[in-house]
């Protein structure tokens, strides 16, 4: 009986352990908020403000001009991806990064200009 008992509490336990490891492994899937992008090319940073409805996501992107931009886009879930498309005054980034786990960084590689091409890095500003 006591052996039994033992196996149960055993049991019990891991599976709560696991229950535990699957809500704390979760990927953040809500990208609102602010954020710092740092253009790995020339390590220049500038801020963005993204929301997200669903899966779309829109905010304003400051250029080194203090040009506010229009972002768009999207997070696809199966592939864990985020696109990212800035409209400035004058020219256009096209960004396609993948979210860390916990949602604080975004790393990737963006297209400028139409021809200009590099990676990126954005951090999540904490309130």
């Amino acid at each position: 009986m006591k052996k039994m008992m033992m196996t149960v509490l055993i049991i019990s336990a891991f599976g709560i352990l696991g229950l535990a490891a699957s809500i704390f492994a979760r990927d953040i899937t809500d990208y609102s908020g602010m954020w710092a992008v740092t253009w790995l090319d020339n390590n220049t940073r500038n801020p963005m403000s993204l929301n997200q409805n669903k899966d779309q996501l829109t905010g304003n992107y400051t250029n080194d001009k203090k040009e506010s931009c229009s972002v768009t886009g999207e997070y696809i879930k199966s592939s864990r991806q985020i696109l990212l498309s800035i409209k400035c005054p004058a020219w256009g980034i096209q960004m396609d990064g993948i979210p860390s786990s916990d949602g604080k960084t975004i790393e990737g590689k963006y297209v400028a200009y139409g021809t200009s091409a590099g990676k990126f890095i954005m951090t999540k500003n904490d309130k």
